[in-house]
């Protein structure tokens, strides 16, 4: 049982921020050092480096991340929602796909009736990835190496910051206005906050990250199979 005084020092503002920083700036670094280790140029993105880049970047929030967020939440990782999940908690991911399909279509409807039809900066880049190699590995880092470390980051650590302090809505809103601006593509904030929102709530019902993990990675799968299935049939 933890103490009374571990329990006020639960994600303390400046340790929360803090670790938040720290674990961006090691990101920035691993991901830098990978595309100077295999001769990145900014201009020229081979899609093997684009992967090398992304995986590292996710490893680097990790490698802070990991050790660094039990101190700043006085609980231990399982108890933050790492436990061996069970069948209920699952299906709250598995679940959550078509809610959140339905959710970003709404959202998406609204935004290209009011500002026209983009897509997303990241999606565009998949018809690069033309060899089942590249694909694979641009699949594993979008649908399980994103899903775990963004989880781990926006709801282990900002939403659950926010909600030691504030109830679950404004917790799960500005997590997800966080989630959404951190992705860099404006045509795609106001449906990424939808997912936010979506992935704080499974996590919030359910009190396991694998959870939301789980909804994050099959969301993240069905919108690289849709484009892929769209660019080969050419609608």
């Amino acid at each position: 049982m933890r103490s009374p005084s571990a329990q006020t020092r639960a994600f303390a503002p400046v340790p929360a921020l803090g670790l938040a920083i720290a674990a961006t700036l090691s990101g920035f670094t691993a991901a830098i050092i990978s595309a100077l280790a295999t001769g990145v140029h900014l201009h020229h993105l081979v899609p093997w480096q684009v992967n090398v880049v992304q995986f590292s970047f996710y490893v680097g929030i990790g490698a802070v991340l990991l050790p660094g967020l039990p101190r700043v939440a006085g609980r231990s990782l399982p108890e933050l929602g790492l436990a061996v999940p069970q069948g209920r908690q699952l299906l709250w991911g598995v679940l959550g796909l078509p809610v959140m399909l339905v959710a970003t279509s709404i959202i998406g409807l609204i935004v290209t009736a009011v500002a026209g039809q983009h897509e997303q900066a990241a999606l565009r880049m998949l018809p690069r990835f033309n060899t089942p190699g590249l694909l694979l590995s641009f699949a594993f880092v979008a649908s399980v190496a994103a899903p775990f470390f963004e989880e781990l980051f926006f709801r282990g650590l900002i939403f659950n910051a926010l909600r030691a302090r504030l109830s679950f809505w404004p917790s799960a809103l500005v997590s997800a206005l966080i989630f959404a601006g951190a992705h860099g593509d404006p045509w795609a904030f106001f449906p990424l906050c939808g997912v936010g929102i979506c992935l704080a709530y499974i996590y919030w019902r359910s009190g396991s990250l694998w959870a939301s993990m789980v909804a994050h990675g099959l969301f993240n799968a069905f919108s690289l199979v849709a484009v892929s299935m769209k660019d080969h049939l050419r609608l």
